[in-house]
């Protein structure tokens, strides 16, 4: 069942678009942040360890596939939001303050409706066939999965 699951995982990711993509890495994130919220709150050390950690990778990801030369000043505000999101997770992870949560997950929550509200058909070039330009925002951000 694992390896049938992984398969269709695999074959999703190979599918989606680079909107896609970045929109899974957010969803992620935003998903390890509430489970280990969840978790600390219940007393669970090493459960909101692993879960914080996985928040982590996520939003490092998202930082180190940062395109700065072709994202301009966009991929550099974005690189400020990544680094202010990392330095809140260890701050977080330090002090296990439950309340650093809301901000992390309200900035990532912010920056995935951002994305999800990028027209996926005006990125492929509308119904024309066209060959669309990449938007700034696309052009700042390179997800490899």
């Amino acid at each position: 069942m694992n390896k049938q699951l992984a398969t269709y995982q695999r074959a999703q990711v190979n599918g989606a678009s680079q909107r896609d993509l970045i929109v899974m890495c957010y969803k992620g994130g935003i998903k390890y942040l509430i489970e280990s919220r969840q978790k600390l709150e219940a007393g669970d050390i090493n459960g909101f360890s692993e879960l914080i950690e996985k928040a982590h990778r996520v939003i490092v990801h998202l930082y180190t596939t940062l395109d700065m030369e072709k994202g301009g000043e966009i991929a550099e505000k974005l690189a400020e939001l990544y680094a202010f999101l990392i330095n809140q997770i260890y701050l977080l992870n330090a002090t296990k303050s439950t309340e650093l949560f809301d901000g992390i997950i309200k900035v990532m929550t912010t920056l995935k409706e951002g994305w999800e509200g990028i027209d996926v058909r005006t990125l492929q070039g509308g119904t024309t066939g066209s060959v669309a330009q990449e938007t700034p925002a696309q052009q700042a951000v390179s997800v490899q999965i």
